[in-house]
């Protein structure tokens, strides 16, 4: 069962935005959709994404 569940919808599209701006730059843009973006972050495990969400919160990134 994946943890994405337990986010919020809202901190699902930060996540998202981050994912397409640094992890999938350089692929084909019919290639990043959201269940690719989801199933990256999926792959990244809690604890990274709970740092990623931190600090785009820190920084004032907003979706």
């Amino acid at each position: 069962m994946s943890f994405l569940t337990t986010v919020s919808f809202q901190d699902l599209q930060r996540l998202r935005a981050i994912v397409r701006e640094t992890h999938m730059k350089y692929y084909p843009t019919d290639f990043c959709t959201d269940r690719e973006c989801d199933k990256l972050i999926d792959s990244f495990g809690a604890k990274v994404v709970e740092t990623m969400l931190r600090r785009s919160i820190e920084e004032g990134y907003s979706d």
